[in-house]
């Protein structure tokens, strides 16, 4: 952990300092004020909300705070301070005096804030996006970091707030203490006042301005813009849907300019965290920012974790390449085995199921099953004698297994391989029966190097688990200890984590079980008797 990291860490253990419950949303207000964006709080009065705010006033050195609980008598004045009456008389020019004001606050908490009326809603538009307010004929640019605000309930609709509410680029839910522990804890605490922050830890308006450039170079790896595309597929999609159920939930809607500012607080998080780069995890904060209606929260949740794991399994493991390299291996050995029992219309079949071999120095037929001969191939497998009592003057080669028949003995074991109209018993060449006037042999294509192919998908696959083991160790250390996730954004990570590298364990199962079969199949067999003593005595 560089040393950034552990100071934000130490800072937040302080500003959480007798926190019931509320230090996630502690910690996603310190990273929006450094991103210098706004928070919405969404949950019933009594839940500390207005506590999150001025816990937040504590992180920044000499800072002064803003805090107004609003309502439809609200006024400019109370927000961006009086008229000053002395320049409007002097000077005949309209100016507020804002010292004591939101324009002159460093953090700003505004509870009930779609009470507040148009005007006020109106200044606040530049304020919270572009950091100027507008007094009189000069516009100056305020200290502000960031702006939290608060309400029990949502924007109404057709309201004309759709333009602030879209400026809040982080919604959170805020709801009372679950845990009966930590409420027992804080119905009997009895010490109210603000804890004390280090001043070491408190960040500067000078580190604020620099870190603004150093967040700005935070590199962004394209696995993090395969995420984003994911989204806004996952977004079009869920607004199609919406509207093939003729308009039941409200769409999805996110402006270019959330886009911009998402990836800015991503930049932000990874920044925080100590890292050059904006990773998987920092992605998860993503679902704070996507929706606009309650409803939407579940479907973003899952939209986010799915773009997530699509992009670990597209680019950086490729996946469903190492899949579609699988399946074409699947379908070459099948394919060889197709080549194999590939049909000669030339060789006469006899007695319904069986190829005989002619030339042999036998006074009984041999034979050898169709099926069996059009599994034969260049490598040589093992088959043994059989002389068939059923039959009269007639033996038959059979495929040989070393356990079913152990009693065979090594003299009439054999090693069969294939050729043209023709096989080779321990090397040497007999013809098959033909029938009369038989065409010439169908052409078989080259079988593919099933070998190599094997070889070139097992080494993708130790590539990809090799790589996978390295993301696998850097983002869990890098979840386990981020400042800004829940525990269950945590979870999200682990269960895609722990998903990929058991989805890499069952391919290699598979590809092991497919190359041991393909071995079996091909194992090369040594001629061990010489042809001459080839069926005598037989």
């Amino acid at each position: 952990m560089n040393e950034l990291k552990l100071r934000i860490e130490s800072l937040l253990q302080q500003l959480n300092e007798r926190v019931f419950e509320k230090e996630h949303v502690v910690a996603l207000s310190l990273l929006s004020a450094v991103a210098g964006e706004s928070i919405f709080l969404l949950g019933p009065p009594g839940v500390a909300k207005s506590m999150v705010a001025r816990r937040l006033k504590l992180a920044f050195r000499d800072a002064y705070a803003f805090e107004y609980l609003m309502s439809r008598f609200s006024t400019p004045d109370e927000i961006f301070g009086p008229v000053s009456i002395s320049k409007l008389k002097d000077a005949d020019t309209y100016e507020r005096i804002v010292d004591g004001y939101l324009p002159s606050a460093t953090i700003a908490f505004l509870d009930e804030i779609w009470k507040a009326g148009p005007a006020i809603q109106n200044a606040l538009l530049t304020i919270i996006n572009e950091k100027i307010y507008r007094n009189g004929q000069f516009s100056i640019r305020v200290p502000l970091k960031g702006l939290i605000a608060a309400s029990n309930e949502l924007p109404a609709q057709g309201q004309g707030l759709e333009a602030l509410w879209d400026r809040f680029l982080l919604r959170c839910l805020v709801g009372g203490i679950e845990d009966m522990g930590e409420f027992d804890r804080m119905i009997s605490s009895t010490d109210e006042t603000e804890p004390v922050v280090d001043e070491q830890l408190q960040i500067t308006g000078e580190e604020y301005v620099r870190w603004e450039k150093e967040i700005a170079a935070i590199k962004i790896h394209y696995s993090i813009f395969e995420v984003i595309h994911a989204l806004k597929d996952g977004i079009e999609q869920y607004n199609r849907q919406v509207q093939n159920e003729g308009g039941i939930s409200a769409p999805l809607y996110v402006s270019d300019r959330r886009w911009k500012k998402m990836v800015k607080l991503l930049k932000t998080s990874a920044f925080l965290n100590g890292s050059d780069t904006i990773r998987l995890s920092d992605c998860t904060l993503l679902s704070y920012c996507l929706w606009s209606e309650t409803e939407h929260m579940e479907a973003i949740e899952e939209m986010v974790a799915a773009a997530i794991w699509k992009s670990a399994e597209g680019y950086l493991l490729n996946i469903k390449g190492l899949e579609q390299d699988i399946e074409e291996l699947k379908d070459c050995q099948s394919s060889e085995h197709s080549l194999r029992e590939l049909n000669d219309p030339g060789i006469q079949v006899v007695d319904t199921y069986y190829y005989q071999v002619e030339g042999v120095r036998m006074r009984e037929r041999l034979l050898i099953f169709a099926s069996d001969y059009r599994h034969l191939d260049k490598t040589g497998k093992l088959f043994y004698l059989h002389k068939d009592k059923y039959k009269a003057n007639c033996c038959i080669l059979k495929k040989y297994d070393s356990v079913l028949h152990a009693k065979v003995p090594r003299s009439k074991i054999y090693t069969l391989k294939r050729g043209t109209r023709s096989v080779y018993i321990n090397n040497y060449e007999y013809h098959l029966m033909c029938y009369e006037n038989c065409p010439p042999p169908p052409s078989e294509p080259e079988p593919e190097d099933l070998g190599m192919k094997y070889r070139s998908v097992t080494e993708a696959l130790k590539r990809m688990e090799k790589d996978w083991n390295e993301l696998l160790a850097a983002e869990t250390e890098y979840y386990e200890n981020h400042l800004f996730l829940s525990g269950k954004q945590r979870l999200l990570m682990r269960r895609m984590l722990t998903y990929q590298k058991n989805n890499i364990e069952r391919y290699k199962n598979e590809l092991n079980e497919m190359a041991d079969a393909y071995r079996k199949e091909n194992q090369e067999y040594k001629v061990e008797r010489p042809e001459d003593d080839l069926f005598t005595g037989a």
